[in-house]
């Protein structure tokens, strides 16, 4: 597994298997839309700038700008994000990307969250 630092080292990029990433924040982070930029292209270029699925670990997160959400929602490089949390802050840090040009979904399972990531992947890089 390659892992990169990202948003100035809030946050790494773990590539755990071709066009699947996993996003980890540290904890009490708050996420702005340079934050935002910086992970999408960061993310891309860890996969060699094909569409990709998103496993981003909501549970560190203190929050994320309007802005950020916005940016990131509207990545369509990205196949599908899912969102893996395990409070009520969480799930409504997740709600709020909902809007998105990609699928999203909540999750307090990461085996069930990564299932579903492989199963938005095309069948070529499964």
């Amino acid at each position: 597994m390659t892992e990169i630092p990202a948003a100035d080292g809030k946050a790494s990029i773990t590539l755990l298997r071709p066009a699947l990433i996993r996003l980890t924040w540290l904890p009490d982070t708050e996420v702005l839309p340079a934050d935002a930029k910086d992970v999408l292209e960061k993310s891309l270029a860890l996969v060699d700038h094909v569409p990709y699925a998103i496993l981003v670990d909501m549970s560190t997160i203190l929050t994320m700008s309007l802005h950020a959400r916005v940016l990131f929602g509207a990545e369509e490089m990205v196949l599908a994000a899912a969102m893996l949390g395990d409070t009520p802050m969480d799930r409504v840090l997740a709600a709020s990307v909902r809007q998105s040009v990609h699928p999203v979904q909540f999750f307090t399972d990461e085996s069930t969250a990564l299932n579903w990531l492989i199963s938005n992947l095309p069948g070529d890089r499964n």
